[in-house]
């Protein structure tokens, strides 16, 4: 799950040696006397040692013993910037940082003041980017990183270094994403792109890999998908193959989002084939159990677990949090919860061992607060989940944060957490919507279209191209004939001429094709132009159905919690107001479900939507097989303004109708009439033969809540309510009449 959250990948300031190549140094080192190429030998291998560790977790050999030769060496000759250098190199080695403040920045530090001395703003400027590589990229940490880098940048422009200044801004635009700010990141990964290649710059496919990562964090599968997708022709074309595994993995994540299973199991076996010629077991291991994953999203737990176990003698995946979180759901999908929770005391010891980071730590966490969850054990699965959303903040994973949040409410909401769960909901909604597009496969069909308009395009140019080209070369040949008809007899010239009335009926013909191919390609792109408007409408159509839709759902959600409080509550009042205004919230959730499955949207079939609203509540009022309904409706189809208000005044009266008209286990019969009374009025009655009004009841002076709402409605429908005796001779009759503009049949 957290496979693709994790930051782009990353590249070395410098390009790595090529093995070939560091091998051919040592040799020539071990042959190289005291003096400034041994000096400039020990700097290169060390800092080459120290890059690879950092880019492959490569082990560092004699990157110590060379930084310190160096040191002493450069001392030797009088060389303050190899000094420097060497400051440098022993300041980024892993036994100085783990005591960074003592040994590792305090080396940086000193080969700062020296570079200061000297000056140089290229070393300088080196010096402020080691300095702020060795802050934690922690929520606390990640402001003084920036500040650092932003301090190397100024300096690598100042020295006129673009390389090294592009490289510090793409690494301040990594920082960036970390922090949530995608918008920032894509700017200044944008400059970079620029400067890169003002200098030739050839390997452009880190820096679109992150332009990849800062437009998918914001939901903009289009643009993320064409940079993946740049990212690995740069890498194709550089013959980089160092990082083209994980190239291939965040193009398949980028199709597992926007549900393209097929694609994006393609994409993840190309990066497995590569990370295994690569020999890379961590390689290997990441996109198997993101493999394993997507085939259970695709509900085949049992293949994702056979899947899975082919990893059992790789040691980089059998002891990493990433495995055995994926490990813990298949065996929850598959029901074997003995093994699962086996597997989740592992993970949660294993979240416990100093050495572990946190993305492991939340990894952990997330995998056990699922696993309670599934087996129902909410008090145990609330704290894990706590846990991850606190790491996940702490990184600033939002994507992963919005999904921590909608777990977090159903846990509180199982407990009942209610307000907890509210708060809950309410940032998984926020997170979610502010990161995700919800036309992720518009904007992929929208991106094959463009795709394929601008394949056409550079057909059509080529195709003008030879059509120019081949109109050169008949006007050369013509010219050289006509040299030669000069040069001829009367004959020859007549004949010429001849010819040459026969090569412009030609070209006239040719015209005439070309005209009429324009012409067959004009009536062409209107009828693309036609279809994209006809689709514009159907998607529009289909967004307002989305919205009735989630309102629909947001409703029945409010509803649900009504009926969770009112059981709850233990006085009688309470729970009577309760379920009145759960009512009155399945009225409008009726209404709206209806909104969305009408033929025409904006409009509600009356008929329909009171019958079933009136069923609805016979049953609420469990009345159903005593009373009768009878349904006499003229077709209407109401917009929302007036069905809105219409169906809450509806809902009152039918309520009032099952409370008061039939005493308990009292049969009796409900008339539900509508009729038009004019092109533009139409008149609803509520009738019942139960128990009546009583003699004294005057409309006027009674204010009770559902009358004064159904009079209040009456009035927004700018129509009139009356309740009066049913004159069939039994019971009571309500009479709502309001205008209708432009009526249309249901």
């Amino acid at each position: 799950m957290l496979g693709a959250l994790g930051a782009a990948e990353a590249e070395p300031m410098t390009p790595l040696l090529a093995p070939l190549e560091a091998a051919r140094l040592r040799a020539q080192l071990w042959h190289t006397p005291t003096g400034p190429t041994r000096l400039r030998l020990l700097l290169q291998l060390a800092d080459d040692l120290v890059a690879r560790h950092e880019e492959l977790a490569t082990p560092l050999d004699s990157a110590a013993s060379y930084g310190r030769q160096a040191l002493a060496l450069s001392t030797r000759l009088a060389d303050p910037a190899g000094r420097i250098r060497s400051w440098y190199v022993l300041g980024q080695l892993p036994e100085a940082s783990s005591a960074a403040d003592t040994t590792g920045r305090a080396a940086l530090r000193h080969g700062l003041r020296l570079s200061q001395q000297l000056p140089s703003p290229a070393l300088e400027a080196a010096g402020w980017f080691y300095l702020a590589s060795s802050y934690p990229r922690t929520t606390a940490g990640l402001p003084r990183k920036l500040a650092t880098y932003a301090r190397a940048a100024a300096l690598f422009a100042q020295a006129g270094r673009p390389l090294e200044h592009a490289y510090v801004l793409k690494t301040m635009a990594d920082m960036h994403l970390l922090q949530g700010h995608s918008g920032q990141a894509e700017q200044e990964l944008l400059r970079v792109l620029a400067l890169y290649r003002a200098a030739g710059h050839r390997e452009l496919h880190y820096t679109y890999d992150l332009l990849r990562g800062a437009t998918r964090q914001v939901g903009n599968y289009q643009a993320a998908l064409r940079y993946g997708l740049a990212a690995v022709e740069s890498a194709q074309a550089t013959h980089d193959t160092t990082s083209i595994a994980y190239l291939y993995a965040s193009l398949a994540g980028i199709y597992k989002e926007l549900n393209q299973p097929a694609q994006a199991l393609a994409y993840y076996q190309r990066a497995l084939r590569h990370a295994q010629l690569g020999q890379s077991a961590a390689g290997i291991a990441i996109t198997s159990v993101a493999i394993s994953r997507l085939l259970l999203s695709q509900h085949q737990p049992g293949q994702a677990l056979r899947f899975l176990q082919t990893l059992a003698g790789n040691p980089h995946a059998t002891n990493s949090a990433v495995y055995l979180s994926c490990l813990v759901d298949c065996y929850v999908a598959l029901g074997r919860y003995a093994a699962a929770e086996r597997t989740v005391s592992q993970l949660l010891t294993l979240a416990k061992q100093p050495a572990t980071d946190d993305m492991a730590r939340l990894n952990a966490h997330l995998a056990a607060g699922k696993f309670y969850l599934a087996t129902v054990r909410y008090a145990e699965a609330r704290p894990q989940l706590q846990q991850a959303l606190e790491l996940c903040q702490s990184a600033g994973y939002l994507l992963q944060a919005a999904s921590l949040h909608q777990l977090l409410f159903r846990a509180d909401s199982a407990q009942g957490r209610f307000p907890a769960a509210i708060a809950h909901f309410q940032q998984y909604k926020r997170l979610n919507d502010s990161v995700f597009n919800a036309a992720r496969n518009q904007q992929l069909a929208s991106l094959e279209i463009q795709y394929g308009t601008r394949q056409k395009e550079q057909n059509i140019a080529l195709l003008t191209k030879q059509s120019l080209l081949q109109q050169t070369r008949l006007r050369q040949r013509e010219q050289q004939r006509n040299a030669l008809l000069v040069g001829a007899g009367l004959l020859l010239l007549l004949l010429g001429l001849g010819y040459n009335r026969y090569r412009l009926k030609q070209r006239s013909n040719r015209l005439l094709r070309a005209q009429q191919a324009e012409i067959a390609q004009r009536s062409q792109e209107l009828a693309r132009l036609l279809a994209e408007q006809r689709e514009l409408l159907s998607e529009k159509e289909w967004m307002l159905r989305e919205i009735h839709h989630r309102v629909k759902n947001n409703l029945q959600v409010i509803g649900s919690l009504l009926h969770t409080q009112a059981d709850y509550s233990a006085d009688p009042a309470i729970q009577a107001a309760l379920e009145q205004s759960q009512y009155r919230v399945q009225a409008m959730a009726l209404l709206h479900q209806h909104l969305y499955q009408a033929d025409r949207v904006g409009r509600v079939p009356l008929p329909t939507y009171v019958q079933e609203l009136a069923v609805h509540l016979l049953d609420a009022f469990d009345a159903a097989a005593r009373v009768r309904l009878h349904l006499d409706l003229a077709p209407l189809a109401l917009p929302v303004a007036v069905a809105t208000p219409l169906g809450l005044a509806l809902n009152e009266l039918l309520i009032n109708s099952m409370k008061h008209a039939f005493g308990p286990g009292q049969p009796g019969t409900l008339t539900l009439t509508g009729r038009l009374l004019a092109p533009s009025t139409y008149l609803l009655s509520v009738a019942d033969d139960g128990q009546g009004l009583p003699p004294d009841f005057d409309p006027s002076h009674t204010h009770t809540l559902g009358l004064t709402l159904v009079t209040g409605l009456s009035r927004q429908l700018d129509g009139e309510f009356a309740l009066l005796p049913n004159p069939a001779g039994r019971g009571t009759v309500a009479h709502l009449r309001f205008l209708v503009a432009s009526p249309t049949a249901a």
